[in-house]
């Protein structure tokens, strides 16, 4: 693969994250020790993917690194002392990096640079990214109230990942398929403000990424 650069660094996060979902899908399948800590580690790495494709400035850096560390050491304490609690803040740390990372790739795809294929895939990233915030949300809900969720047994967050990230982007599209309800007041509020951004970002990503090609064009015409 190129060298990193602002011409292909989306093509490395999109890549990033397909591995964690991948991965996620593997954790579920097998329910193996060694396929958890495999994603475990596949987790801290994703921060440090995302300093590295996103040229961040130095407190977003900082940001990043101390979320690669709280879930490095969440994940430690997880391995040793398996607790809901921890289960938890690896979660939230989660969280706070996929927002993080959402609103800073944001500005690179709709604000800045014309349009080509990296920002193409660009604009996927930000989908994937929105459908592992609400993930994590969900995740986070199941644990907090198991009986949140009908047609998902999330007993272990590792193993429930993926069956929440499949839900969580069949709700971002709108397809509804029905095999996995939300039972509380709370998670349905979650689901269908997910509902609504997933319709909202099509337009607006749409939009935006014509927008910019209209106005390089119109700037290539006025430089010639």
């Amino acid at each position: 693969m190129n060298r990193l650069n602002t011409q292909n660094n989306f093509f490395y996060l999109f890549s990033a994250l397909l591995l964690l979902l991948f991965a996620a899908a593997i954790v579920a399948e097998m329910a193996t020790e060694l396929s958890k800590e495999l994603f475990l580690c596949i987790i801290v790495m994703i921060p440090l993917t995302s300093i590295y494709t996103l040229q961040k400035e130095k407190k977003s850096k900082q940001l990043l690194w101390g979320i690669t560390g709280l879930v490095l050491l969440f994940s430690l304490l997880d391995h040793f002392f398996s607790s809901k609690t921890n289960a938890f803040f690896i979660l939230t740390t989660l969280l706070v990096f996929f927002l993080a990372t959402f609103i800073t790739a944001v500005r690179r795809v709709l604000f800045e640079g014309r349009v080509d294929a990296n920002k193409i895939v660009g604009s996927i990233t930000l989908f994937m990214l929105l459908g592992l915030i609400w993930t994590v949300i969900y995740l986070q809900i199941a644990l907090i109230d198991p009986e949140a969720f009908s047609g998902l047994d999330v007993t272990n967050w590792k193993e429930g990942f993926s069956r929440m990230a499949y839900y969580s982007y069949v709700t971002l599209t709108t397809l509804g398929y029905g095999d996995i309800l939300p039972k509380n007041h709370i998670a349905e509020f979650f689901v269908y403000l997910e509902s609504i951004a997933g319709v909202f970002y099509m337009a607006i990503i749409v939009s935006s990424l014509i927008s910019l090609r209209l106005n390089t064009i119109e700037k290539e015409k006025s430089g010639q």
